[in-house]
């Protein structure tokens, strides 16, 4: 017994020192303290092992006088400065008065720290006075004279102190980090909301460092349990935890409080049902409970089978279970309007030059630092600049692109003025003439898209331009008409959807070209220049009707016609689906006065599409046409033709219908269904990458919907050279999920799949 619990007392003084080396070097005061919370827990953790090895040391005839007053003092000190604290923000996330959480947030100081892990290293020092032949004396971790993890450390904080953005904080210590602006509703429901917020904070900065430093099976071994324990209070505030009324762990989880609002808590109730969440919650929480927010006092387990345990836990499979449940609270959070906000913590917001100037409460005694300065203005009419940004955006990861995105948008803004372009707007008995200026940001992009690029390069500027058409479309479209005069077909394709999403009437020049490639002998830019025009069409004449109550300056039907007039009867599907495909989500209000039109447009599609189907007697196939119609997903529309066509994929409106899916043409309603379909489509058209790619993101926004994850192990297994990747997915995915019968044997056929496949070129 005794040997057990002096062996636990080292661990535990051994790790809260190597927890202290990372808060000392760690500085930012919002990271510091959240490494320092495995201090306070060791620190509880330490007084209730000290106060069990007193009595068998009495019993075995120690003198344990010293010890005991030294203990108590220690544990008296606890129980005054890191009780609550540990509590409710280290070993559980509990309900607390919002301004006090933030006051004990910001008492976690490194004065105050240090004293508790000084104080358990000089009271585990005490017992060698008694000569147990247990006693080992305290040794430090060689990993705190190591220059290598000390490096790591700087790097980390230095990448830290580089961010001088301001952000979105919805957590409930938003308010105590540099640069955040805060969001605070202290309702059951938003609290609850913003404590999940904030452990996704916490448990992404732990991946962040542990991710660093791997190399250190110490420092690894707190940031593990920092993590699962982290999870399962994730899981605790996420689904109500069935436990007896009144006990100290009740607390409505964020499930419950959604019901008592009257919404719907579906994500979260599907995946738990669909899934094997209780067992993963409970496999995490026992290494929790065992190590994480406690260290097991009983006697039958040793330091080196409680770290065996904590070392066996696969943390990899741990935090997809993570990402599985987080998925459903952001999945939850998009659902209800009130909740929204929830999903966007973290996020960066460009254009905010500074958020309040108030620093944090520093965590180390000598750190004056003031929050970072926000940059200086960007040097938006430097050529270098420009080119440096749209290296940055073509090739930069999702951070580089964002800052290349905010630097253009600024150089677009207020870049210097090289021309002046004037317009004339023709309002019946008069005009109205309008000044556009087209500045050197324009000019340089207008230089760079004439320079021979490669269509991925062209495509990439393109899309950096739509990235900013909401700000200054008449130049960014200006630019475009320029160099698509003498753009090839292709990028006269590309051009053309772009306007389409730029244009705004009046422009000219957009308009003559535009007329002009609906006018092509080549039916692709062709189509492009006809949904380029209706696009413009629909929103000049929508914003007219709505300001002018209902009237109108063209027939919509006469327009319509004379887009499709040299159309064949296939052209004119593909047509009447992409139409369909703009005006069908109604959402922006350009597209209401659109209605009627739009109910006629879904009318005229139907009946070409029933020509297409083979339907049996119970014309279950026309059934299914009308619901796709009635959701507007057109996507799914086309692959209901496709799949029925006389000669399958040999008939030519086979390849017509998917490409035009694929490549934008039919736009993909907003919605899950039509973005399976879509995936569906690259699928068939063997673009596997692609394919995956939208699966995937549909799995990952939809932990609970079962078939969108059978559907990316279906895709990964009949992708050529991705046998490793579908078997591990599938073994992942009986792991986490209840399967079916049913589900079970669509697994079964893609491992049969790729056993064909590995057999046949064995």
């Amino acid at each position: 017994m005794i040997p057990t619990r002096v062996e636990k007392l080292k661990l535990i003084a051994e790790e809260m020192q190597l927890a202290f080396y990372l808060t000392k070097h760690l500085t930012d005061p919002f990271v510091a303290r959240t490494l320092a919370r495995h201090i306070l827990i060791r620190a509880e953790n330490f007084i209730e092992h000290a106060r069990g090895l007193r009595r068998p040391l009495n019993d075995a005839g120690y003198d344990t006088r010293g010890f005991h007053r030294t203990k108590e003092a220690y544990a008296s000190a606890f129980e005054e400065y890191f009780k609550v604290p540990r509590h409710r923000l280290g070993a559980h996330v509990q309900d607390f008065d919002f301004g006090k959480r933030i006051e004990l947030w910001n008492d976690i100081e490194i004065v105050k720290i240090s004293f508790f892990v000084d104080g358990a290293r000089e009271i585990y020092d005490a017992l060698a006075a008694l000569n147990l032949t247990s006693y080992v004396a305290f040794t430090e971790s060689p990993e705190l004279a190591d220059p290598a993890l000390l490096a790591v450390l700087h790097q980390f904080q230095r990448a830290i102190d580089s961010r001088n953005w301001v952000e979105m904080g919805t957590d409930p210590l938003a308010l105590t980090r540099h640069n955040s602006a805060a969001i605070l509703n202290t309702t059951p429901l938003h609290a609850r909301a913003s404590q999940l917020s904030l452990i996704r904070r916490w448990i992404a900065m732990e991946r962040n460092l542990l991710d660093k430093i791997a190399a250190y099976p110490g420092t690894t071994r707190i940031l593990k349990a920092r993590i699962i324990t982290d999870i399962v209070s994730f899981c605790d505030c996420l689904v109500t935890r069935p436990v007896s009324p009144g006990a100290p762990q009740a607390m409505d989880g964020l499930d419950k409080l959604i019901a008592a609002e009257g919404q719907s808590s579906a994500a979260i109730d599907n995946l738990v049902a669909a899934s094997t969440f209780l067992a993963e919650l409970q496999t995490a929480r026992a290494i929790r409970d065992s190590i994480g927010a406690h260290l097991e006092i009983d006697d039958a387990c040793t330091v080196s089978s409680v770290l065996a345990d904590l070392d066996a836990y696969d943390l990899a499979k741990g935090l997809r279970f993570y990402e599985r449940i987080a998925a459903a609270f952001i999945k939850t959070c998009h659902s209800i309007l009130f909740l929204r906000i929830y999903a966007a913590d973290g996020r960066r917001l460009y254009g905010v030059l500074g958020a309040n100037r108030t620093a944090a409460v520093p965590y180390t005694a000598d750190d004056t630092a003031t929050p970072p300065m926000p940059s200086a203005p960007p040097p938006i009419n430097d050529e270098e600049a420009y080119r440096k940004n749209l290296t940055r955006w073509l090739d930069g990861d999702d951070d580089q692109k964002a800052e290349a995105r905010q630097f253009f948008w600024a150089a677009f803004a207020g870049s210097a003025v090289v021309e002046t372009i004037e317009e004339v707007e023709a309002l019946g008995s008069g005009a109205r003439f309008w000044r556009r200026e087209f500045r050197k940001a324009h000019q340089f992009l207008s230089a760079t898209l004439s320079g021979g690029l490669s269509d991925f390069d062209f495509k990439g500027i393109l899309e950096l331009i739509l990235s900013c058409s909401r700000g200054w479309p008449y130049p960014l479209a200006e630019l475009l008409v320029r160099h698509g005069r003498n753009a090839s077909a292709f990028k006269q394709q590309l051009i053309c959807h772009a306007l389409g999403e730029l244009g705004s009437a009046p422009h000219a020049s957009v308009t003559k070209f535009l007329k002009d490639c609906s006018h092509s002998p080549s039916w692709p830019i062709r189509l492009q220049g006809a949904l380029a025009r209706f696009k413009t069409f629909v929103r000049a004449e929508g914003t007219y009707r709505i300001n002018h109550k209902g009237q109108s300056t063209a027939d919509y039907d006469a327009f319509l016609g004379s887009l499709m007039a040299p159309m064949s009867g296939a052209e004119r599907l593909i047509c009447l689906l992409a139409f369909a495909s703009i005006l069908g989500p109604g959402v922006r209000s350009i597209f209401q006065p659109f209605q009627s039109n739009y109910a006629s447009l879904q009318s005229q599609i139907e009946a070409l599409c029933l020509s297409f189907l083979n339907d049996d007697t119970k014309k279950s196939k026309a059934t299914t046409l009308t619901q796709l119609i009635q959701t507007n997903d057109y996507i799914g529309v086309s692959l209901l033709i496709v799949l029925d066509l006389d000669g399958g994929d040999q008939h030519p409106l086979h390849a017509a219908l998917i490409d035009h899916c694929c490549n934008g043409s039919i736009v993909a309603a907003n919605h899950d269904q039509a973005l399976r379909h879509l995936a569906m489509c690259f699928y068939l058209k063997r673009d596997h990458h692609r394919a995956l790619e939208i699966a995937q993101g549909l799995a990952a926004r939809n932990p609970d919907w079962v078939d969108a994850q059978i559907l990316v192990a279906q895709i990964l297994g009949d992708t050529p050279g991705e046998e490793e990747k579908t078997a591990k997915k599938v073994a992942d995915l009986r792991h986490a999920y209840k399967l079916t019968p049913e589900v079970e044997g669509r697994l079964a056929a893609v491992e049969a799949e790729i056993a064909k496949r590995k057999s046949s070129t064995a």
